[in-house]
């Protein structure tokens, strides 16, 4: 068995099962790639793909245990190739972070200049996505941190550290009747259209379970994964945005008026993602305890290898 074998088995899936263009991004060729993987198959004494004459359709349930393993073996031997260098690159190299918009947008940016001034030698990247993306983006190597909400989706080699609770807040535009109400309730929400994060945020979840329990249907009119872009749409008058207390600032978003919303919603649970059995450079537990100073390296490496 060869690591490149294993390399090749990774990329097949996270191209979607296209062997041309995972053969394109390994810089090799097609046929190449379908001898490795077959070559992999027969030592393993497994099937790994589902195929229909040569097109592959999917993986088999053992195919999918291989690649699991492949891809924490994989991660395994680039940890030692890490550890090599660690004396001689502890303060250069690059740190992707993946986050929602809002985290990206209102939680980091003074956490990111703490750093930068820090370690002005390693390059800071952001992707934003929603927390089934995220999490994927870190399990698959693409990024280094999560820093996401619960997420609905089971992912077995991530681990996740609690960090903080975002509490919620209605949006309305100036003047709105909900903000004459003291505490509103969910049977006065229920009036109005509703403006929140996607399906794939567990703010969404939460809030059909409390209007749920009252057996209330919320009126959810639009929904996204940028609170920026709902602000705008209350601003024009569309609905009610139901956010994280955070994104709310009264200098800047003037046009606004927020309304306590704790006695209708759960507050919101944010996690750092880290893969397990992965080694961090020194200024990767440096950002994590800027984020979140209760987080000390070594609870976080008896948790990554289970020490």
């Amino acid at each position: 068995m060869k690591l490149r074998q294993l390399q090749l088995l990774c990329q097949v899936v996270d191209c979607k099962l296209n062997v041309s263009k995972a053969a394109r991004v390994m810089h090799t060729t097609q046929p190449n790639v379908s001898r490795q993987l077959q070559a992999l198959e027969q030592e393993l004494g497994i099937g790994i793909f589902v195929r229909s004459k040569k097109k592959i359709l999917a993986l088999t349930d053992a195919g999918n245990e291989a690649l699991q393993s492949a891809r924490r073996a994989i991660r395994e031997i680039e940890s030692i190739g890490q550890i090599g260098q660690a004396d001689s690159l502890q303060q250069t190299g690059s740190l992707t972070i993946a986050a929602s918009h809002a985290q990206a947008r209102y939680s980091l940016p003074q956490v990111v200049r703490e750093f930068m001034t820090k370690h002005p030698k390693v390059r800071l990247v952001l992707l934003q996505g929603g927390p089934d993306q995220i999490t994927d983006w870190v399990s698959q190597g693409q990024a280094d941190i999560a820093i996401t909400s619960e997420t609905n989706k089971l992912i077995p080699d991530l681990a996740l550290f609690p960090c903080h609770k975002h509490s919620r807040i209605l949006l309305v535009p100036q003047g709105h009747p909900l903000k004459r109400i003291t505490k509103p309730t969910l049977e006065q929400l229920a009036k109005y259209p509703l403006i929140t994060y996607n399906a794939s945020f567990s703010v969404y979840r939460r809030v059909e379970e409390a209007f749920a329990r009252k057996r209330l249907v919320p009126n959810i009119v639009l929904s996204a994964t940028d609170v920026d872009v709902m602000k705008t749409y209350v601003r024009l008058g569309l609905g009610v945005a139901i956010v994280a207390s955070l994104a709310f600032n009264a200098r800047e978003d003037k046009y606004l008026q927020a309304i306590d919303a704790n006695h209708l919603f759960e507050p919101n649970l944010i996690n750092i993602g880290l893969r397990k059995g992965t080694y961090l450079k020194p200024y990767v537990y440096d950002f994590i305890e800027m984020f979140s100073p209760p987080l000390r390296r070594e609870q976080i490496k008896r948790v990554l290898f289970n020490m």
